[in-house]
């Protein structure tokens, strides 16, 4: 798994700050068998710049196989490139960028 993070320019619309959290497959099957990662700010001060409130802060969660590409980008610091990689297959489904609801027990419908 990779992590890291950087800040945003004010006028962007994602942050200011993005953490973005990249899954290899060993992390996908742990999760699959009910083995979650934790992700614990505090143990990431050296690598990343979390002194802000959660609020300020978008998570962006890929899963990725080629991780010598995302390491391409974090050392030419090409920040929009490596969100357009990351993104390169997304769908935008109905839903996706609305704010969260709560959630309802009982039967789906």
């Amino acid at each position: 798994m990779l992590v890291f993070g950087f800040e945003m320019p004010p006028e962007s619309q994602r942050g200011p700050l993005v953490i973005v959290l990249v899954i290899e497959s060993e992390n996908l099957e742990r999760m699959k068998q009910a083995d979650p990662y934790d992700m614990l700010f505090r143990h990431y001060t050296n690598a990343l710049p979390v002194e802000r409130r959660l609020r300020d802060v978008d998570l962006v969660i890929a899963y990725e196989e080629d991780m010598a590409e995302i390491v391409k980008f974090k050392k030419k610091q090409d920040i929009a490139g490596l969100m357009r990689w990351l993104e390169r297959g997304r769908v935008i489904r109905p839903g996706d960028l609305a704010a969260p609801r709560p959630y309802k027990t009982g039967k789906p419908s």
